[in-house]
């Protein structure tokens, strides 16, 4: 779906109960999430539902609504990195803090985010693509699920990636 036809749909939705979406809303929330309904979707309904009858909306509930999602999903992603191994967890985060990698095992990215050698880095990638946790097109990698990679980002910006 266009941005724009996604952001008419989300101020009618908000309108039609009484509510209202400030200019920007859904296109930011659309640009952070690449367009991908089900993520739109998620954080639009958490704003809805934030937002009380005859109040608006604004861009700087995004992050709170964002936010609360984390918090949602926490125990799973903590789950999911504890059943990992060490490598995979490590290049994960690294991978995640990139948003969209390449040349995952250039001694460059190697370096970057201390990771053991290309070759570690190559077997691990092959166990998360097995695993569904990564997509590879076009030899650009991304974490699946959007949202992991939002939580794991803000781990490894939290220096906790390593705890």
């Amino acid at each position: 779906i266009r941005q724009d036809i996604y952001a008419e749909f989300c101020q009618k939705q908000f309108a039609r109960y009484g509510k209202f979406l400030a200019d920007g809303v859904a296109e930011d929330v659309y640009q952070r999430f690449g367009g991908v309904t089900y993520y739109m979707q998620r954080v639009m309904n958490i704003l809805f539902m934030r937002t009380p009858e005859g109040n608006t909306c604004t861009i700087d509930e995004i992050d709170v609504a964002i936010q609360y999602l984390m918090e949602l999903f926490t125990a799973n992603y903590e789950d999911l990195l504890y059943q990992l191994p060490e490598k995979q967890r490590t290049v994960l985060y690294a991978i995640a803090r990139e948003g969209q990698a390449k040349n995952i095992t250039s001694s460059t990215f190697v370096k970057k985010y201390h990771l053991n050698s290309a070759s570690s880095v190559n077997s691990a990638v092959k166990a998360l693509l097995e695993k569904d946790i990564l997509t590879m097109s076009k030899g650009v990698y991304q974490v699946y699920d959007l949202f992991l990679e939002h939580w794991l980002y803000l781990q490894f910006s939290r220096g906790l990636a390593n705890s």
